[in-house]
């Protein structure tokens, strides 16, 4: 991204500003320490580096923030601690740097169990992010010890027959199935089994939370089938809430909710896709403008689903946002695909008019861009 990009301008000079004032405090009152007056423009700079890809920069600003801190008067013990300790780590975890990710994540989890005691629900989900890592990781026996103390909080908390219960055992299932322990595998699937909604249809989703929840519920099913490797994987994605609770306007989570809307979409499960296509679609017109290609992609594929769903009306907006994006950039037969859904939108509201010109478009440009021709 270009330094001369106004908002990463306007985040470098609030630093700029705040180190001034940061410095003639130190002098005035002739302190060594940092500031912790610098810390929001740190850490706004640091996401925004993160957010960009430009991640060692970022890894930098967030380790001098960790550092300011530590040496301010709430010390390392606080939860802005625990939030930036959580997002060096993450970052790090993103970049597949997971021996340098563990300190922080386990730095994370034992402020927590200092500020909100060990069987906090914050505590257990630190404990699962951590969980999260080894699974990624390849350290299924770290994964195993630390869900199971999650295990054991959710059952305090909420009792033995609680879908969270269900929730964590299966995790252990898949957990567990990884190291060869088939026994214990099976008995953990079974409690899952017992304590979770049925199916996918049963869950809800509203939060991102329900979203993990569901992706649990379909990693079952998966899983029951002997599909290991997709039961994995939508328990990989079913961390996504991680990367919402620290960065919920990040475009990992938009790229991943998308990934996700295209799986519910695959498996037949409409209102599930629905709610996820919404929710990408705002986050990156939010995040990267309404004239993005990646807003495109979102309103072209909710608009799709609706037009599938016989709701043609509501399609028809999301379409034309689509076509529209694409007229001004983009792989031009991108945009005949576009123009080709609106098209059929129209079809299905007998305005047969305004089809025909719109397939004659999309005709035109694919006949322009025939490697054959």
């Amino acid at each position: 991204m270009n330094d001369k990009d106004p908002e990463l301008e306007a985040l470098k000079e609030r630093l700029e500003k705040a180190g001034a004032r940061s410095a003639a405090a130190s002098n005035s009152r002739s302190r060594s320490k940092p500031d912790p007056d610098l810390l929001p423009a740190l850490t706004e700079l640091a996401y925004f580096y993160h957010a960009s890809g430009r991640y060692q920069e970022a890894e930098e600003l967030y380790r001098q923030a960790l550092n300011i801190v530590e040496q301010s008067e709430s010390g390392a013990v606080s939860q802005q601690a625990l939030e930036i300790m959580h997002a060096t780590g993450f970052l790090l975890r993103l970049r597949e740097r997971f021996s340098d990710a563990e300190p922080f994540y386990r730095g994370a989890l034992e402020i927590s169990q200092m500020l909100y005691g060990p069987d906090d629900p914050q505590t257990a989900r630190r404990r699962n992010y951590l969980a999260g890592l080894y699974f990624a990781w390849g350290k299924f026996d770290l994964a195993e010890i630390e869900v199971e103390a999650s295990l054991a909080a959710y059952r305090k908390i909420a009792g033995e027959e609680s879908e969270v219960v269900g929730i964590a055992s299966m995790a252990l299932t898949l957990i567990t199935s990884r190291q060869g322990k088939s026994d214990a595998s099976r008995a953990h699937l079974k409690r899952a089994t017992s304590l979770m909604p049925g199916t996918p249809h049963q869950c809800k989703f509203s939060t991102t939370g329900d979203l993990a929840a569901g992706l649990l519920v379909l990693s079952r099913e998966k899983f029951k089938q002997g599909k290991q490797e997709e039961a994995e994987m939508l328990f990989r994605y079913s961390l996504l809430s991680e990367t919402e609770s620290l960065w919920p306007a990040h475009p990992l989570v938009a790229e991943n909710v998308q990934l996700l809307a295209d799986l519910y979409r695959s498996q037949y499960l409409p209102a599930e896709a629905e709610f996820l296509y919404l929710k990408a679609l705002d986050i990156r017109r939010r995040v990267l403008g309404p004239d993005h290609l990646d807003v495109a992609v979102s309103a072209h594929s909710l608009g799709s689903l609706l037009h599938e769903s016989g709701r043609y009306g509501e399609a028809m907006g999301y379409l034309k946002e689509a076509v529209s994006i694409r007229e001004k950039a983009g792989f031009p037969p991108l945009l005949a695909n576009a123009l080709r859904s609106l098209a059929a939108t129209h079809r299905a509201l007998k305005e047969v008019d305004e089809a025909q010109v719109l397939e004659d478009r999309a005709e035109k440009i694919f006949n322009d861009y025939n490697p054959l021709a």
